[in-house]
């Protein structure tokens, strides 16, 4: 087990401790009681905070039902016939008007609260928060905002047309007036059709990719397609991509737990990117981008030597040089490069490709670097992969050392 020293020789505050398992690294997660440093100047801090708003934000999406507006209606018609008079006369008659609109509204009402629980980007974890810009850009909030507001438009109708029938001077003006005050309501929840799937669309692909939660270091990634990504994931972590020759079969960000002596920390397999402008990254590469700006503290990037690569060494090199710019130099990450496929490369090509690699490294800053040369591997036959986890153990220590009592 990594030991970690006494919380008072660490940090100028009582905190507890959640031991997340045998060899994996302890997180205070205590209530502050006097501390001079803010939060920025915590990097454990943040990092606790993320991965509880990452699980929150889990949580709300799974237990949040998003109805269509089709579902809705039907659902107003069904209870709706079920509604039967109770007694004669006018009173009898309003009464029953009420019900029917009570019905319409109590439906509609209820089923929108529901999916305005979901949480806005604002509340999400930052890798949540990045998917969903990449995904659908502003439309999510948009239609979140748009169902808040229908229902306080559609609470108004309620209580206006409830008076109104309540005081009616007739059995038909009764009538008229709960077909008007349902009509309005339905048309409302008609109206937001295209923002509750889109809603319901954004709750789904989050969902179905995979989620980061113990606060655990994390080693993305990241490569052009076919580069063995989903290969050395598989071979090194508990996940199970799904491993073919062609590009991009990777169609989610996947995340398996690794261990490396006594250290545990996240592996996550992004799918492939192109070198090529941001405008033209199809929605694949973009949730490949939204893993790399929020979950990193290294960066893995796997370079294609072989025959078969889909780009060219030279493209491959502007993609990391993009990706170390763009992103790694800013969270201060390590950046770690592995030419993979060396078992089916010649032995010419792998001689070009480490000085292509090796130019291309000279620009980048060395406190960013976890190895100042290129690894080669082999994810298939393991060729390499002792040193590659030799150089992530350190890379993490270095990296995060709150996370190990550093």
């Amino acid at each position: 087990m990594i030991g970690t020293p006494p919380c008072s020789a660490l940090f100028p505050f009582k905190a507890s401790f959640l031991i997340r398992g045998p060899g994996e690294p302890r997180l205070p997660v205590g209530v502050l009681v006097a501390s001079t440093l803010e939060p920025e100047e915590l990097p454990w801090l943040r990092r606790h905070r993320e991965m509880q708003r990452l699980v929150e934000t889990v949580r709300r999406l799974r237990e949040t039902h998003v109805y269509s507006s089709e579902e809705i209606v039907r659902i107003v018609g069904e209870r709706y016939r079920r509604v039967k008079p109770r007694r004669r006369g006018l009173r009898g008659r309003i009464e029953l008007e009420l019900r029917r609109l009570e019905v319409v509204f109590n439906v509609s009402y209820s089923r929108l609260v529901q999916v305005a629980r979901l949480p806005s980007t604002r509340e999400m974890s930052e890798f949540h928060r990045a998917l969903v810009l990449s995904f659908v850009g502003d439309e999510y909030d948009e239609a979140l905002k748009a169902v808040r507001r229908a229902l306080r438009v559609i609470r108004e109708f309620w209580n206006q047309y409830r008076l109104l029938i309540a005081s009616s001077q007739d059995a038909r003006e009764a009538a008229q007036l709960r077909r008007e005050g349902s009509g309005r309501i339905l048309s409302v929840v008609r109206r937001l059709r295209r923002r509750l799937e889109v809603l319901e669309r954004v709750r789904r692909e989050l969902l179905r990719t995979h989620v980061v939660s113990e606060g655990l270091p994390i080693v993305v990634v990241a490569g052009i397609p076919s580069a063995g990504k989903s290969t050395l994931v598989r071979r090194l972590s508990t996940a199970e991509p799904e491993v073919a020759a062609y590009p991009f079969t990777t169609k989610t960000v996947i995340v398996g737990k690794a261990r490396v002596g006594s250290i545990y920390f996240y592996m996550v397999d992004t799918p492939g990117i192109l070198e090529r402008p941001v405008e033209q990254h199809n929605e694949i590469e973009r949730k490949a981008y939204a893993a790399l700006k929020s979950l990193p503290d290294i960066v893995l990037f796997l370079v294609d030597p072989s025959p078969e690569k889909v780009q060219d060494t030279e493209s491959q090199m502007k993609l990391l040089k993009e990706i170390y710019h763009g992103i790694v130099e800013g969270r201060g990450a390590g950046l770690l490069v592995a030419v993979n496929k060396v078992d089916a490369t010649p032995r010419e090509w792998l001689e070009e490709t480490l000085d292509t690699v090796s130019g291309a490294l000279q620009g980048i800053g060395s406190a960013s670097l976890c190895s100042p040369r290129p690894l080669f591997i082999s994810a298939v036959t393991g060729e390499g992969l002792g040193e590659l986890l030799d150089v992530v153990q350190r890379c993490l220590r270095a990296k995060t050392p709150w996370l190990f009592g550093g």
